[in-house]
């Protein structure tokens, strides 16, 4: 439908009311017109690039940190900052800014010591209604994603070093149960790690040596399944609601393995296999994935950056619906992907791209 140059290689988007926002290697912020690709404001740096998810959108605000250890909350209209506020660990390393439950939105980070070895890790909940940081996880582990779930009253960090959940209460921050995956000898390192947990009401949904759906509440398995082959490693997940057996929840997640990669399908219920489409020999590293949402909402779409790709995907059948292939690319290149009722968005070296469902 369109092609937009960015000037600098890209790095995160979201679609959002009236903005396609984008987020490129510098944390410079590009606002571009949905319709036509035209850029809305000129682009400023605001956002740290410290890890794989440098802001997260909740509303007409995207949130994130810059390079001082500021907490931002921009419009994503216009690119303005309408507040900021200190965090309050002024050696902080700031890795991700994701994870919301009502109005707090999670951060996460390191803190080196002075020999420079394994960083400390952090979670910080910011109140947004409050403009402040309102809590500190300290010495949670490094390489973290959160996800909350607001009616089991928890957040659960994923530890990639230690290849475990663990559930805090939102309330008091508390333990309330920990999570260890079956197979905790594994050395090799997750390739998207920010993306392996995912939740839907009262389920966490956790890609790791299996694919676990487990009580928000509890921690309690209610299903664990492996990929088609014994030796592969599921890293991403992501869930679309009715686009299952039955009009119930559909959990799509990425493999990696020495066979090549795939996505697998399952159902939300009881993990019963859907579908499977296998993909190319690095298919599931860094491979980004979205959902349609609207009249669109039955398509899967995934940004493949080995092979310089994006797949739309029938989500109830797991066939290919049409593929975009640059050709000229390197495979060394971010892709970010993401989806509203009537485009997909991919951003990728310099260019954004929209195309029809």
């Amino acid at each position: 439908m369109w092609s937009a140059f960015l000037g600098t290689s890209a790095y995160a988007l979201a679609a959002v009311d009236h903005s396609v926002f984008v987020v490129d290697l510098n944390g410079s912020v590009h606002g571009l017109d949905p319709r036509t690709g035209a850029s809305k404001w000129k682009p400023a740096k605001l956002f740290f690039i410290g890890g794989e998810t440098p802001f997260t959108v909740v509303g007409d605000t995207a949130y994130g940190a810059d390079e001082d250890r500021d907490f931002l909350a921009v419009d994503t209209s216009n690119g303005a900052v309408r507040w900021k506020s200190r965090y309050p660990d002024p050696e902080a390393v700031i890795t991700s800014v994701a994870g919301t439950a009502g109005p707090l939105v999670f951060s996460t980070g390191e803190v080196f010591d002075q020999s420079g070895g394994t960083g400390r890790g952090k979670v910080w909940g910011v109140d947004t209604s409050a403009h402040r940081v309102a809590w500190t996880l300290d010495d949670v582990g490094a390489r973290l994603a959160v996800v909350a779930s607001e009616p089991a009253g928890v957040v659960v960090t994923a530890d990639e070093v230690a290849f475990q959940l663990t559930a805090y209460s939102l309330k008091d921050r508390s333990v309330v149960w920990r999570k260890s995956a079956r197979d905790t000898g594994r050395t090799d390192a997750r390739a998207w790690s920010t993306a392996c947990v995912t939740v839907a009401g009262n389920t966490f949904y956790w890609a790791e040596d299996q694919l676990y759906a487990l009580d928000a509440a509890t921690g309690d398995v209610h299903w664990a399944v492996g990929a088609s082959e014994p030796n592969d490693r599921f890293q991403s997940v992501i869930v679309l609601p009715e686009q299952g057996p039955g009009g119930t929840g559909l959990v799509v997640a990425t493999s990696t393995g020495p066979n090549g990669g795939a996505l697998h399908a399952f159902a939300s219920a009881n993990g019963a296999a859907v579908w499977t489409a296998h993909g190319g020999p690095r298919f599931g590293v860094k491979t980004a994935l979205a959902a349609g949402t609207g009249g669109s909402a039955g398509v899967l779409y995934a940004a493949e950056p080995d092979n310089g790709s994006v797949f739309a995907v029938d989500a109830k059948t797991g066939q290919t619906r049409w593929t975009y292939h640059d050709a000229d690319i390197s495979a060394d290149r971010t892709w970010a992907i993401a989806a509203d009722e009537q485009r997909v968005y991919v951003a990728y070296a310099e260019t954004a791209l929209a195309f029809k469902p």
